[in-house]
């Protein structure tokens, strides 16, 4: 493919040898931006979503198909690397969904180079309205040791990183042994004080899960939640960045008091994303796009794409195109300890082929296909 580097502008060909890219050499090319002109950057790595199609990855009733074809999704998406994500459930259902996508990473070669690992959002949240978000308060339970093994266990050792609120007793420690385990720990659901978010960062946890969301809608003015995780140097911060989540006023805030560079996009994929406005059982799809607890204003996941929140990073947060990919690609990744996504030869073919259309001083960003692991997916176009 011959297409301009996202970060430097200059014009490149990349040539792919099946999974891996085997060449990039600089050509010569027009020097005047268009509208036409083919980008290139690496591919998107989604660490929270949830599911796609009715489908849950909490889903007690969970298929190895299911699996595979929402993994499978992703790449119409952008996203070559995910990390499943399970909510709250008792344990039993969480060993079926973590024995269910460890099985399906096994038997799917394509799925379990897409799985970078699985994250647990829950079950050692705050059980406290608000804060619990749409997780059911019935199986919010403390940090278990014994509990964490099994399900560790059960994926092949594949749980990377586990969402929690630090304020539960135990948590301090549990953080510390896990994260000695090389688990990536985020605060998340919490309403945890700024000395305990403080003791967590100390003991190995280093992201803020949504920050902003998975809150009570009433807070003191300050100090809060929301604030101490900002102001705390130590956490990078993911963010839900679909328009209903955040609204602009905050997401800009929290881009600026983080900095671009200790931002990670994810989807918060909902397990209704992907379909129609209608109820689904307890839950229902907003005609505006929104997915909520049925009958309530409390948002339960998204049903927009990666491609969203980066147009709305642009858009909003005033970041450069480069800035705001490499916020769901390049840090995600090393939040998660992982190499890094280059576009370099021997490296793994994971790109996105995208054009960025200018609109008077902003910056407008469209996917224009996926290539992941060496194959090229045309975009799904409903995100």
């Amino acid at each position: 493919m011959i297409a301009r580097h996202y970060a430097s502008g200059c014009w490149m060909e990349i040539i792919l040898e099946g999974d891996t890219i085997a060449s990039v050499t600089p050509i010569d090319g027009p020097a005047e931006f268009r509208d036409t002109d083919d980008w290139v950057a690496p591919a998107f790595w989604d660490i929270q979503t949830n599911g796609r199609w009715g489908s849950s990855f909490s889903d007690p009733t969970l298929t190895v198909d299911q699996v595979a074809a929402i993994v499978r999704a992703q790449a119409g998406l952008g996203t070559a690397r995910l990390c499943p994500t399970l909510i709250t459930a008792p344990q039993a259902d969480m060993l079926h969904g973590v024995r269910t996508i460890a099985e399906a990473c096994d038997r799917f070669p394509d799925v379990g180079r897409m799985v970078v690992g699985i994250h647990l959002e829950g079950p050692s949240i705050s059980e406290v309205d608000g804060y619990r978000g749409a997780h059911p308060l019935g199986a919010v339970r403390g940090p278990d040791w014994d509990e964490y093994r099994e399900l560790q266990d059960a994926s092949g050792g594949r749980v990377l990183l586990i969402t929690l609120a630090p304020e539960r007793p135990g948590a301090i420690e549990f953080i510390r042994r896990a994260a000695a385990d090389g688990v990536v720990i985020a605060l998340g659901h919490t309403a945890a004080n700024a000395s305990t978010i403080r003791a967590a960062v100390e003991a190995g946890t280093t992201l803020s899960t949504h920050l902003g969301n998975g809150i009570a809608s009433t807070l003191p003015r300050h100090p809060n939640p929301i604030w101490d995780q900002a102001a705390e140097d130590g956490l990078y911060a993911s963010l839900i960045a679909d328009g209903h989540h955040l609204g602009p006023s905050i997401l800009k805030t929290l881009v600026r008091s983080k900095s671009p560079a200790r931002i990670i996009l994810v989807s918060d994929a909902s397990p209704l994303a992907g379909l129609p406005p209608g109820r689904y059982g307890e839950w229902e799809v907003d005609p505006s796009g929104k997915i909520l607890v049925a009958g309530t204003p409390y948002l339960a996941g998204s049903n927009q794409g990666i491609v969203t929140g980066v147009n709305n990073l642009i858009r909003i947060a005033g970041l450069s195109p480069t800035q705001a990919i490499d916020t769901a690609s390049c840090h995600p990744a090393r939040q998660l300890g992982r190499q890094l996504p280059v576009i370099e030869a021997g490296h793994r073919a994971n790109l996105i082929r995208v054009g960025v259309r200018s609109r008077g001083d902003r910056s407008r960003f469209e996917l224009r296909s996926t290539c992941v692991d060496g194959i090229w997916v045309e975009p799904d176009l409903r995100a």
